[in-house]
């Protein structure tokens, strides 16, 4: 008998190209090709994520074996009535019983949930976020449930000091109602584990390894990959501000994905190619990547896909966050605009130095990141 698998991400994971995209589209590829041992329910929200009728007939056409789900997490707003009785007042009393919370989920979401995961009995149920995890409160029978956390929530509101140990607190509540707790990070394995009782598994990311290639030309000098979101939009600020006037001027920066809508101006040295089909030739073709990042917390999946492909990565301590080594990686670390802007020129510049770092990045992915361990995990979790 084939077990049932609900697999819930909020985001439309066929539309960008955002590094939590690229580790919903490898959960989504190992599931569609377990079609003969399980049956998979996709449950996404159609009014959080890109859903559109080309990225529903996208999504089907990649994942022929899984069934995509949608349900809306608000109510039109142009139906006046219904979304003041039936959203507003209902969502805002349990908002404010709740408190300061990472929960981000409502009850007219939560009803509709629940009646799906109700209307069959799932063997296991993985929700990504721990900001949903919430979702699954009301589930009436005993299913393996599991929390693909992606991310240490409190930490994203460690300025609102004062109200801290409350996030903290609702964070471990809602991991501890399942059975297992995912996560990309070293560092927040350890915090999960010192506060929950429930398993905790350190699953790096992984991609398929390129070979490493020597070359001598390179069509890009330095690309940066990136996703509209308020880290990445305080990282490119502070990179087009103070480290590009630095950077020695004929080294051309292209700049991949919705963070280009962030640039207002014109730089004489900077392209914008916005979201693009496919993302390999500027991997291929580039010689170094950066990733100015001040703030966020967890890995940083387009450091590991840049590392995947051996190129060394210029970015700041945040960049390195999660990864088990923190040098020896391929990532040069540079917190001030003048050591940044200088690994730039360096790594550009010097041949030696950047063959040393391309190897660094190969001997760290192929240790840390190794393909064949994330299918051997995969294949342990579809075959428990």
């Amino acid at each position: 008998m084939k077990q049932k698998i609900l697999y819930f991400v909020p985001d439309c994971p066929v539309a960008g190209a955002a590094g939590n995209i690229t580790r919903f589209k490898q959960m989504l590829g190992y599931l569609n090709q377990a079609s003969e041992s399980c049956e998979v329910d996709f449950v996404s929200i159609s009014d959080w994520g890109e859903w559109n009728s080309d990225t529903i007939k996208n999504f089907n056409t990649v994942y022929p074996n899984i069934n995509l789900i949608l349900l809306p997490r608000k109510i039109d707003k142009k139906k006046v009535l219904k979304s003041i009785f039936l959203y507003k007042i209902p969502n805002a009393i349990p908002k404010l019983l709740r408190g300061t919370s990472i929960d981000i989920s409502n009850p007219f979401l939560h009803r509709k949930f629940t009646k799906i995961i109700n209307s069959k009995h799932y063997d296991k149920i993985i929700i990504s976020y721990a900001t949903w995890g919430s979702l699954i409160k009301d589930i009436k029978y005993k299913s393996y449930l599991i929390v693909d956390t992606h991310d240490f929530i409190t930490a994203q509101n460690r300025n609102k000091k004062s109200k801290i140990g409350k996030y903290f607190q609702t964070e471990i509540d809602i991991i501890n109602r399942f059975d297992e707790i995912w996560t990309f990070s070293s560092e927040e394995k350890y915090i999960f584990e010192q506060f929950s009782d429930k398993k905790v598994v350190h699953q790096p990311i992984a991609f398929e390894h390129q070979p490493l290639v020597k070359k001598s030309v390179y069509k890009y000098d330095i690309i940066y990959v990136a996703s509209r979101n308020p880290h990445n939009i305080k990282g490119i600020n502070w990179f087009l501000n103070e480290v590009l006037p630095l950077i020695d001027s004929k080294h051309k920066v292209h700049i991949i994905g919705r963070i280009g809508q962030e640039i207002k101006q014109p730089y004489h040295n900077v392209t914008i190619h916005g979201l693009v089909d496919d993302i390999t030739d500027f991997y291929q073709n580039c010689r170094i990547t950066i990733c100015p990042m001040l703030s966020g917390t967890g890995v940083k999946i387009k450091v590991l896909e840049s590392l995947s492909y051996n190129i060394p990565v210029v970015t700041n301590r945040r960049g390195v966050d999660g990864l088990s080594n923190k040098s020896d990686n391929g990532c040069v670390v540079a917190d001030c605009p003048q050591k940044f802007a200088e690994a730039i020129n360096q790594l550009i510049s010097d041949d030696d130095y950047y063959r040393h770092q391309q190897q660094l990045a190969f001997d760290f992915f192929s240790q840390n990141h190794n393909l064949a361990t994330e299918k051997n995990f995969f294949n342990r979790f579809l075959s428990s």
